[in-house]
């Protein structure tokens, strides 16, 4: 008999977007087709009603994320939530009428496919939302959708979580166990805390629960530490009395209190709208700058030898690496262990360099990046290897900030906190403009910072 397939619930997030966005875009196209080509047989073209499809389901795709119709709790809620999902809806009509209006458009549409479209959507929407929450219960009673969990801890503690999580908690299932001592029971263990920290970066894990008692002072510290930057949830247990209800900073799983260390960022919880407006931007971006990027890659061989490019690497989401690409603007490329940042005057920076890096068109190329899926439009910016493990030393919260992508742009920089960083303060202030970024992230928080960013490009780096 084959082995039953494991369904994430983040597949099943990014479903149900595709699913919405394909009910509000296929209403319009449909009712175009069927009301003003085939009854009405008006011949009007259909690249105009087929944009304004588009710009209705982004902005739908957004109201709903902000009215928590994409979170956890929705999704395996008995409730569909109609209101919610035909208010949401609503409000995306209004606005994008409202668009048309301003700029004189609205009387080149039909009003009657209008209302059509939107009573279709409504219907189609109420339809696929009702089928999608009706199969996710039957997969949750099933067993099928599962909460990928990692146990690490003493031999004792992850045996009893293990077993409890068994019985009384069936979202649960554990993945991977990992001890923070040795023991004589260790071939039953997975490995230790290095090797859950490999396993955290190649995103194995939705939920790591760290399992010692609080007489173990030392490693509860330690292994919170080592695991406290990483973007899953991250629980700490260390009682395993039973704990009946759950209060501000705790969570319960089952009947065991945990404290919470970590939640999942909200931009992480939403990564799928996110990643969406990313690629949008960048692939847009992209297409309107070859131009400019041929014009510099040219600057850039005229003015000195070496490649237009200049790769370098950094941390990215979940302490992984990855090569960030810049336009060359320096005669070295600084890639090791030590890694000087640049100074005012730097006479290491080439004369196109300079006024590359003055404009930050140097970024330009992290386009790219986004694309690939190593950062994001917004987000803390990644800085080289070697000054973020210096960092880190200096500031115990500095690696939270690798709980999401880094972005080309971010909260700090439009604050001011860009370029050179030689001291501790200035990191330290660079650092919590990240944090307050990381834990109200929007979409319209992201939306402010790339508005914003336009109006600092000027203040580039040295």
């Amino acid at each position: 008999m084959p082995a039953r397939t494991i369904l994430s619930l983040g597949r099943a997030k990014a479903a149900l977007v595709v699913s919405d966005a394909a009910s509000v875009f296929f209403s319009g196209l449909f009712t175009k087709i069927l009301y003003l080509d085939l009854i009405a047989a008006t011949g009007q073209p259909i690249v105009p009603y087929l944009l304004v499809s588009l710009m209705l389901t982004g902005l739908l795709l957004l109201f709903f994320e902000q009215m928590g119709l994409y979170s956890d709790d929705t999704i395996a809620s008995r409730l569909v939530g109609f209101g919610p999902v035909w208010g949401g809806l609503a409000l995306s009509f209004l606005i994008t009428l409202g668009l048309l209006y301003t700029f004189k458009l609205a009387e080149d549409f039909s009003r009657a496919w209008v209302f059509l479209w939107f009573a279709c959507a409504a219907f189609a929407l109420a339809y696929t939302r009702s089928r999608f929450h009706a199969w996710v219960r039957r997969n949750v009673k099933s067993g099928r959708f599962r909460r990928r969990v990692a146990l690490v801890g003493t031999a004792d503690f992850v045996q009893d979580m293990a077993g409890h999580l068994a019985t009384s908690s069936p979202l649960s299932e554990v993945r991977g166990t990992y001890l923070v001592e040795p023991s004589e029971g260790a071939g039953v263990f997975d490995g230790r805390v290095a090797d859950l920290q490999r396993e955290l970066t190649k995103g194995r894990f939705d939920q790591v629960i760290v399992c010692i008692p609080t007489s173990e002072r030392d490693s509860l510290i330690t292994t919170t530490q080592q695991l406290g930057f990483y973007s899953g949830e991250l629980l700490l247990c260390t009682d395993m009395s039973a704990y009946p209800v759950t209060t501000s900073g705790v969570r319960s799983v089952g009947d065991i209190r945990m404290d919470v260390v970590n939640l999942v960022p909200p931009s992480e919880r939403s990564q799928f709208v996110k990643l969406l407006l990313d690629c949008t931007l960048a692939a847009i971006g992209i297409v309107l700058l070859t131009p400019l990027f041929a014009l510099v890659a040219l600057a850039i061989k005229l003015d000195s030898p070496g490649p237009v490019l200049f790769v370098q690497r950094r941390y990215g989401r979940n302490n992984s690496i990855f090569g960030i690409f810049k336009f060359r603007t320096m005669h070295v490329q600084e890639d090791g262990a030590e890694v000087r940042q640049a100074q005012r005057d730097d006479v290491r920076v080439t004369q196109v360099g300079r006024i590359l890096r003055r404009t930050s068109i140097d970024e330009l190329p992290q386009l790219f990046n986004v694309l690939l899926g190593h950062m994001s439009i917004v987000g803390p910016r990644p800085h080289a290897i070697a000054h973020d493990d210096a960092f880190e030393k200096e500031l115990d919260l500095f690696a939270r900030r690798k709980r999401v992508r880094p972005g080309i742009t971010g909260w700090a920089q439009i604050h001011g906190y860009r370029g050179e960083t030689p001291s501790t303060d200035l990191v330290r202030a660079r650092m919590e403009h990240d944090l307050f970024y990381i834990e109200n992230w929007s979409i319209w928080l992201d939306l402010e910072v790339i508005a914003r960013t336009i109006f600092v490009v000027g203040r580039g780096a040295y």
